[in-house]
């Protein structure tokens, strides 16, 4: 390492001494986004550096809820998601173009403690020393989580003082076949922050892995107080069973057990339906109300 390179990196020692760790906002639920995109990483610690793992570099809101005992302070620039098959871009800053700086792809445990194990060439992200605009090879951004820290051939690492990334890349599972739809056209791809995957969220009344089942129940077919048992037939209305409760019967009880008799629904004309049932068909003024029937 150069006369010059020591008093660099010594004052960035100095710098990030004196401030604060950034909170990485982020969005809860992302979705899917069809084509594929590209990220720009910053290798700077000017901008973009995380303290606490959970409260800085996952900032999930006060209304979270999950066990941040025994986390420790990580300095690292601010974690990033993306999906399966997006570009990844690390740009560094010219004070870190150092000759004999890199990327090297660690285990978690390596990536907390900065340890670097001795340089092998195959777990170097790139060829030749980071500068100016480097693309990630896609071989690093496999499904799962991926962590990069900053390598020097000799001389103190800025690894601890926060030149390090974790990257999480994400699948999708909202598609029956290639050449489906998203979640079937009745919901949406999304992710939770913690989620390893993409899945579907659908709209109701459709459910399912792939929001391809209706929930004919939604639509409450049954009348009259009866129970709805969702059959679950891909998108078929009529995918149900009402079980009744007497006198009434029929596909959405809606019928009335025994045939017509005179005076049988006041304010209302009875309608024999089967050899068994009928229905009262109310007078217009006695529409959206309740009438009596009396059993013959």
């Amino acid at each position: 390492m150069t006369d010059k390179s020591i008093i660099i990196l010594s004052l960035m020692v100095f710098h990030s001494s004196f401030i604060n760790g950034k909170t990485c906002r982020r969005q809860l639920v992302e979705e899917w986004h069809p084509q594929p995109s590209s990220y720009v990483v910053n290798w700077t610690l000017t901008e973009n550096i995380c303290l606490d793992f959970y409260r800085d570099c996952w900032f999930l809101g006060v209304n979270t809820k999950i066990d941040t005992s025994g986390n420790q302070a990580v300095p690292q620039i601010c974690p990033l998601q993306i999906q399966l098959g997006d570009i990844l871009v690390i740009s560094s800053e010219p004070s870190l173009q150092f000759p004999e700086i890199n990327l090297m792809n660690v285990s978690e445990t390596s990536f907390v403690g900065c340890v670097q194990n001795t340089t092998t060439e195959d777990q170097l992200l790139f060829g030749c020393r980071l500068k100016g605009m480097h693309t990630v090879n896609s071989k690093w951004l496999s499904v799962g989580t991926h962590y990069f820290i900053t390598v020097m051939a000799s001389g103190p690492s800025p690894c601890p003082l926060g030149l390090r990334l974790n990257v999480t890349v994400k699948q999708q599972f909202c598609q029956e076949s290639l050449s489906s739809e998203f979640c079937s056209g009745h919901g949406k791809c999304l992710s939770e922050v913690w989620s390893k995957t993409y899945s579907c969220h659908c709209q109701p009344p459709f459910s399912g892995k792939y929001c391809q089942e209706l929930d004919a129940c939604s639509f409450k077919p049954c009348k009259n107080n009866g129970s709805c048992i969702n059959k679950r037939e891909n998108w078929d209305e009529q995918a149900y069973e009402c079980v009744c409760h007497p006198p009434f019967t029929g596909k959405n009880c809606s019928e009335i057990i025994g045939q017509c008799q005179p005076h049988v629904c006041f304010h209302g004309n009875c309608s024999n339906i089967t050899s068994n049932s009928f229905i009262c068909e109310c007078d217009e003024q006695f529409s959206e109300r309740k009438f009596v029937i009396i059993k013959p």
